[in-house]
Order: C-alpha cells, then structure tokens, then sequence
C-alpha cells in the first residue's frame, strides 16, 4: 500500500477539491444568450424611439416605436452598451446575458431637448407641468429670478454658484475652503437655500446641479412668497429636483 506524507496528502486532496469544482463549475464559453432592451425616458417613463445601442464588435441596432429592441446572439455575462438618442444624455451601462435564456432589461436615458424640434420639447413639458405645477405658478407671478433646467444645460452650469452668481443682487463669496451665498440688500448672512420644499443647509454653492429641474432665487421680502417667508431677512434659493422613476 502507497503511504502519502502529510504535504503529499493536502496536495491530494486540494488537486480533487479542484477537479470536482471544474466538473461542478459549467463552462459558459460559446454559449450565447438574448436581451430585449427597452429604453424610456427616466422621468415620464415615454419609449425613446429611435435610440441607438452600439456594442463592441456588432452592428449598431435601433429601437422601434416602443422604444424596445432585441439583442440576439450575445455571449454570456457582462456585456458593456452604450445608448444613444437625439435630445437625450448618452449612456454607458451592462447587459446580464444568461445561457439560452432571454432576459428584458430597461434603461432611462435623461432628457436634454438638443436637436430636438421645439413642439416636442413644449409637448414633454407640459405632461410635467402638474409635477413642478408650484415652480410655475409661482414663476408666473414675476416674483424673484427663475432659472430653469434648459437654461442649466443651454449654458453648462455645473454648480450652484454658477448659475446664479450673475444674477443682479446675489454674491457668491469664496474663501480658499468655503463659498457662501448672500443678496446684496443683506450682506450679514447668508441666504437660506431650500431644496424641494425642505431647508437644506448642506447645499452650497459648490454642489453640483445635475439634477436640477428649476432654481428659484428670491433676494428680499417683496419677493419672497409666503412659503418662504421665514427666511426673508436674508433671501432663499429655492431648487427643485428632477423626478427620474424610471432611471
């Protein structure tokens, strides 16, 4: 009978532990798996029509008039896509493919209106007017400065202190650390910055606007409404963000 040594033994036994993990394990390369992709807008949840999902190494394909597509004969795992569509951020993200299966993946694109004709932008904001229906009526009144999400993207604005910072009667002050935001009618403090419909004191002049669909700015007490008047002394900066349920 062959005697094993104790090292000779563990090498044994890790050399089955393998084997048997390589019969358990199936081996995936070669097969190949299907996705039905289906791209919408991430706030209203409408098919974006027309996008196009480029993979590596395949022909582009382009979604229907449901915004959905099918992506046949993919290898198993990750696969990486990108989605592009006309009036809409490009996006970069993964496909689950499985075995013989066909999986249904959807992904959000956010909505920018470039190269868009103007109807269809109108038409999209008026479906989301009843969600922002309180930034408009109160826009309506000609009280306080209103920027708005197209203005944001129109003229790039990446934070908060650049879009406002050439609006007459708002200072941004920046030290080396910090920036603060204060109106020129009361310099002794800063102005309180709500964010929707909550005080927030953490968001400064520095944080990043996004995902902003509106901005109001209010730089005294004949402008502030009534929502906002406890903080009249010293201005407000009112933000709504955007509502993307189907990101």
């Amino acid at each position: 009978m062959l005697r094993l040594n104790g090292r000779t033994r563990l090498g044994a036994i890790a050399f089955l532990v393998a084997g048997l993990g390589l019969l358990a394990t199936p081996d995936l390369r070669g097969q190949e798996g299907r996705v039905r992709v289906s791209i919408v807008d991430d706030e209203t949840g409408d098919p974006v029509i027309g996008a196009v999902l480029k993979i590596k190494n395949r022909p582009d394909v382009t979604t229907d008039d449901t915004g959905k597509a099918l992506l046949e004969a993919l290898p198993v795992g990750r696969v990486e896509i990108e989605i592009r569509a006309i009036g809409y951020l490009s996006r970069r993200d993964y496909l689950g493919v499985q075995a013989d299966a066909q999986r249904e993946q959807r992904f959000g694109l956010s909505f920018t209106g470039e190269q868009l004709p103007e109807i269809v932008v109108n038409a999209r904001r008026e479906k989301l007017a009843g969600r922002y229906q309180d930034f408009h009526r109160r826009q309506a009144s000609g009280n306080g400065v209103f920027i708005t999400w197209q203005e944001i993207s129109d003229r790039r604005y990446s934070r908060l202190g650049d879009a406002i910072r050439n609006v007459r009667g708002v200072r941004v002050n920046c030290r080396t650390h910090d920036c603060t935001i204060t109106m020129a009618r009361s310099t002794s403090c800063p102005a309180a910055i709500w964010l929707d419909g909550t005080e927030n004191p953490q968001f400064g002049p520095n944080t990043p606007i996004g995902d902003i669909y509106g901005i109001e700015v209010y730089r005294g007490s004949g402008e502030m409404p009534a929502e906002y008047a406890g903080t009249s002394g010293c201005g407000a900066i009112v933000l709504w963000t955007k509502n993307r349920p189907y990101r």
